[in-house]
């Protein structure tokens, strides 16, 4: 039997449009992006993944619960672990993006933070899938690819358009939890500011979860100014996520 035919409105088009840059999203944030109630929002999702243009699958990665059984999506039997995800087929992927991504799957360790990222784009750009406001990770990694299948160099979770200034483009970095290792963080600190000056950028804003992942990064901004020779660096920009996100009523 053939797919249903579903013939998108355009503001469904922006909507598969923004998540294919954006990789997935969980159905939570869907409904906050679309601004209806739950049952609209799984009833979208219910009509791409009938119509065969996206997937819904469930990611546990230690979320708390508890999970009801979906009856859209969860076997009969099935005892749901995790919420449940919403990600496009290669096909629709590569048509909104236009390049092949290959074939991808969300994963339970890059779960978090691909939501709060994604929260973060919908709090500052909403839906604008103008990539000169707001390049996601998924774009900047072919955009910086120099080698078949390699990277360039450190890939920034986006780049973002000065709203003060519009010729100045920021790089973004969310960050959720502190980085274990003797100097891991400081590292990650450095190549995001240097990927940032070898692209020319104003520097980079770091989203970070928690007072003390703000204050790790507080002091290592301070050292990296001292190693540079500068009282502060002005290229860097230290922001609280959680409260960025509640201002612009996200969260």
């Amino acid at each position: 039997m053939s797919a249903p035919e579903f013939r998108l409105q355009p503001w469904q088009t922006l909507l598969e449009e923004w998540i294919a840059q954006q990789y997935a999203v969980p159905l939570s944030l869907l409904m906050t992006a679309m601004n209806r109630r739950q049952r609209a929002a799984y009833g979208f999702a219910k009509k791409l993944k009938d119509a065969g243009r996206a997937h819904v699958v469930r990611i546990d990665y230690g979320s708390p619960g508890p999970w009801r059984r979906s009856t859209n999506f969860d076997e009969t039997d099935a005892m749901p672990h995790g919420p449940l995800w919403l990600y496009l087929t290669r096909e629709i992927n590569w048509g909104y993006l236009e390049f092949d991504p290959g074939e991808w799957h969300p994963k339970a360790s890059t779960a978090a933070h691909l939501t709060a990222v994604s929260e973060l784009r919908l709090a500052l750009t909403g839906l604008n899938t103008d990539p000169e406001v707001w390049r996601s990770e998924r774009l900047l990694r072919r955009l910086t690819k120099t080698e078949p299948g390699q990277p360039g160099s450190h890939i920034h979770d986006a780049w973002f358009q000065d709203f003060t200034d519009p010729d100045k483009v920021w790089a973004i970095e969310v960050e959720l939890s502190r980085k274990r290792g003797e100097g891991r963080l400081m590292r990650s600190v450095a190549a995001a500011l240097d990927a940032a000056d070898h692209h020319g950028l104003a520097g980079v804003l770091y989203f970070a979860r928690g007072e003390s992942l703000r204050r790790a990064l507080d002091g290592i901004a301070t050292r990296l100014a001292h190693q540079r020779g500068v009282d502060r660096l002005l290229n860097l920009e230290i922001h609280d996520l959680d409260a960025t996100l509640a201002r612009k009523g996200v969260r």
